[in-house]
């Protein structure tokens, strides 16, 4: 959370399955980032080299944070 607070922009890289696909856009969505109403507005953006991990990918989170958008 640092590093995202004091830069614009954060590029990330770990392991498969560490979570950073998933986990880490619900973290920054939880703490306030990409709502216009908060102190972080703009995006969080993540990208996936197919049009069906994107979509899977998006349906996955959106579950997990019990949303009905995706």
């Amino acid at each position: 959370m640092e590093a995202i607070n004091s830069d614009d922009i954060l590029i990330l890289c770990g392991e498969t399955g560490s979570g950073k696909t998933t986990q880490l856009p619900q973290f920054l969505y939880e703490a306030g980032f990409g709502n216009i109403n908060s102190g972080h507005p703009g995006l969080i953006g993540v990208t996936q080299p197919r049009r069906v991990a994107a979509v899977s990918t998006a349906q996955r989170v959106s579950d997990e944070l019990n949303s009905k958008e995706v």
